[in-house]
């Protein structure tokens, strides 16, 4: 069934964007930091992620040590020639800040690439769309053991996976880098090529896109900065 889309307000307002209309705002379950908007997609596991974060200088990525290899996907694994480093690392760094300590990237590595937005509001300002797949290691509770799980030094752990898309958007005389989030939890499906899993995955990046082309800033005193 073809995905139906409306206006949001998201932040009192201040940001608007075309959204699914089937999504859940969590801030009805649970407490959401204000700096997040958080739904949920009422049929899967999928999450989508509003997020208001400080602008990273060039000074802060150099401190946040992030490796030249996490910059982008690209076989030499150097940042796109179209991409500013700092901007690149700002990319990785907000992605990584998100994933627990016992967490990875896969090898991979982030890929990043520049885009254009579409509304007038924030078309100039630089964005970027980064991929990645976050491996999460758990304990595999279905594996045969003579032990009890309690009694195992090493119990053996099962590896899940979650598929994630983050918009970037630059907003440097604002203070302010605003994220977007699309993390799709892999482990509900019974394989990553089934046909539920290549469908949430397609679904998933339609919402991107919708996002991408509705963006829009009406309000930017939501920011730091802002006027």
């Amino acid at each position: 069934m073809a995905l139906q889309f409306e206006r949001r307000n998201l932040y009192g307002g201040a940001i608007t964007v075309d959204f699914p209309t089937d999504v859940i705002d969590t801030s009805g379950l649970r407490e959401v930091p204000d700096h997040q908007e958080v739904f949920l997609r009422q049929s899967t596991l999928t999450s989508i992620i509003f997020e208001i974060n400080q602008f990273q200088t060039p000074a802060d990525v150099l401190s946040n040590n992030v490796e030249v290899s996490d910059l982008d996907g690209a076989s030499d694994n150097t940042p796109s020639p179209r991409i500013p480093v700092a901007d690149a690392a700002a990319a990785s760094h907000h992605l990584k800040d998100t994933i627990p300590p016992e967490d990875r990237i896969s090898d991979a590595g982030i890929e990043t690439t520049a885009i254009k937005l579409s509304r007038a509001s924030i078309s100039n300002f630089p964005a970027y769309l980064s991929t990645a797949t976050i491996i999460e290691p758990e304990i595999d509770r279905s594996a045969k053991s003579a032990l009890p799980l309690s009694w195992q030094a090493q119990p053996v752990q099962k590896e899940n996976e979650t598929k994630t898309q983050q918009l970037l958007v630059r907003l440097g005389e604002y203070g302010t880098d605003l994220c977007v989030r699309i993390n799709i939890p892999m482990k509900e499906f019974s394989g990553n090529q089934s046909e539920a899993a290549l469908t949430e995955l397609a679904v998933a990046d339609n919402i991107m896109q919708k996002i991408m082309e509705t963006l829009s800033v009406e309000d930017f005193s939501l920011f730091a900065g802002g006027e």
